[in-house]
C-alpha cells in the first residue's frame, strides 16, 4: 500500500513539475519597461509611495510596475494599519493616484 502511495505521489509531483515549467514561463524580459530619466522616474516612485502611505498608514509589502492601457502603473500593495489589504495604482508618469482600492484577494 506504501508503495502505490509513493508512486500516485510520485506522478503527482511529476504532473506539477511539468505544468509550471510548461505554464509558469510566460514572463519575457523584453516586457520589461524601459526606464529614460532615472532620476525622475525615483522621485515619482518615492512620491506615490509617500502618497500611498498616507491615505493607508502601514507597511508598503509590494511594488510592481506595469502597463495599463499603454500607461505605465506603479502598483502598491499595503498592509494596513487597519489590517486591511489596499492595492493603491499611481501612475508612473505623473505621480497620481488613478485606483484605490481594498485587495480581496
Amino acid at each position: 500500500m506504501k508503495k502505490y502511495f509513493a508512486i500516485l505521489a510520485l506522478v503527482i509531483v511529476a504532473v506539477l513539475v511539468g505544468a509550471v515549467l510548461l505554464y509558469g514561463n510566460d514572463y519575457k524580459h523584453e516586457d520589461r519597461p524601459v526606464i529614460a530619466d532615472l532620476k525622475k522616474h525615483n522621485e515619482v516612485m518615492s512620491a506615490c509611495m509617500k502618497t500611498a502611505l498616507a491615505k493607508h498608514p502601514g507597511a508598503i509589502v509590494g511594488i510592481q510596475m506595469e502597463t495599463e492601457d499603454g500607461r505605465p502603473i506603479f502598483d502598491i500593495d499595503i498592509q494596513g494599519a487597519d489590517g486591511k489589504h489596499w492595492e493603491i495604482e499611481c501612475d508612473a508618469e505623473t505621480g497620481t493616484v488613478v485606483e484605490d482600492s481594498v485587495d480581496k484577494d
